[in-house]
């Protein structure tokens, strides 16, 4: 009888002492609703009340080549980081439980003072995995980046990836 208290207690305490942070999903506005080859999804954590956006956009790398860079920042005017970084740190972020090795540098928007994380594959196999993921995906992606865990939407985008213009020639 005193083992089965025992852990119990044990157990009651893992829910006390352990600290749960969830992620509140609010918004998605997926590929097709936007149409600008890009999608969005608004969130926030049990750890704080700030509202953060994580955006995914196909765009071209300074290289010309075709590229997906998704951008981690606040709904209002709070930096994700401090200063503008030229040479990126590599972090790993996972893909419906696949993990891939990202690139991340902070960058400054244009028409304010706020700086936030932009992030791509750092690796071509990565490029790939996350590409054929997002074309064949029939659901929400389920991302794991920076303690959160979200779901990121699919709906078109295939249709904006084929039509974003490819690698540059």
């Amino acid at each position: 009888m005193k083992q089965i208290t025992f852990l119990v207690l044990i157990l009651i305490s893992n829910f006390v002492i352990t600290p749960s942070y969830a992620t509140r999903f609010e918004t998605s506005v997926s590929w097709t609703q936007l149409g600008n080859g890009s999608a969005v999804i608004e969130y926030s954590s049990d750890y704080s009340d700030e509202t953060k956006i994580f955006t995914a956009q196909i765009t071209h790398s300074n290289s010309g080549y075709q590229r997906l860079y998704f951008s981690d920042y606040y709904a209002e005017d709070t930096n994700v980081c401090t200063y503008r970084t030229t040479t990126p740190d590599s972090i790993t972020m996972i893909f419906n439980g696949q993990a891939v090795k990202m690139l991340r540098w902070c960058q400054k928007f244009t028409d304010t003072e706020q700086y936030y994380f932009n992030l791509t594959p750092e690796t071509d196999r990565g490029d790939s995995y996350i590409i054929n993921l997002f074309k064949t995906a029939t659901s929400p992606i389920k991302i794991q980046y920076n303690n959160e865990t979200f779901y990121f939407p699919v709906t078109g985008f295939t249709k904006a990836w084929n039509s974003a213009g490819g690698n540059a020639i």
